[in-house]
């Protein structure tokens, strides 16, 4: 994507905007990896120091997390993030709403771990366990989503983001060179 000299935003605001419109088109997805600042700036025609400063305020925003050694990923929870992130109607289901209450309660815990954590292999330790948390809870996390766009307060992911149920066919996977790409413009 070259930049357009038009477009008064600044240059690492871009290259954010971009990348939150390839999560939330489905282009990356939870845990996908992105490029590295160098490969970033080459992509998008920026500085070095503009891409550092893109990834920067991902990671800030919550919409990446980094491991160090491996790369910068998008967050489990960007797709939930950029659509709002909270529920908007209480749900009614009691059994639901506990379970939901048990998740969060948990995901609190190992937040609270990260950002206590004195070292980088605490924080990544606490990184790791969260996406585990949330792997592990993708059925709940699932039926929250069910729940709410049943009852029209949420919209629902985009398609290529729905797990099948267990009558229909997943959907054809992407290949991964495809999915990370800039967009042409």
């Amino acid at each position: 994507m070259a930049h357009d000299p038009d477009d008064k935003r600044a240059l690492f605001q871009q290259v954010v905007d971009d990348i939150l419109d390839q999560i939330r088109d489905g282009r990356l997805n939870p845990n996908d990896p992105l490029p590295s600042a160098r490969k970033m700036a080459d992509l998008y025609g920026v500085a070095s120091m503009t891409a550092q400063r893109a990834l920067r305020e991902l990671q800030h925003r919550r919409i990446t997390y980094s491991v160090a050694g491996k790369g910068t990923f998008v967050h489990p929870d960007a797709f939930d993030l950029l659509r709002g992130g909270v529920l908007r109607e209480p749900i009614d289901d009691p059994d639901l709403r506990r379970r939901v209450a048990a998740y969060l309660a948990d995901q609190q815990a190992i937040t609270i771990r990260y950002h206590h954590a004195r070292t980088a292999d605490d924080k990544n330790a606490a990184l790791h366990d969260l996406l585990r948390h949330a792997d592990f809870n993708s059925d709940l996390i699932d039926e929250v989503i069910k729940y709410q766009a049943d009852r029209g307060n949420f919209a629902q992911q985009p398609e290529n983001l729905r797990r099948p149920s267990n009558d229909e066919a997943p959907p054809a996977k992407r290949s991964r060179s495809s999915r990370n790409r800039a967009p042409k413009q």
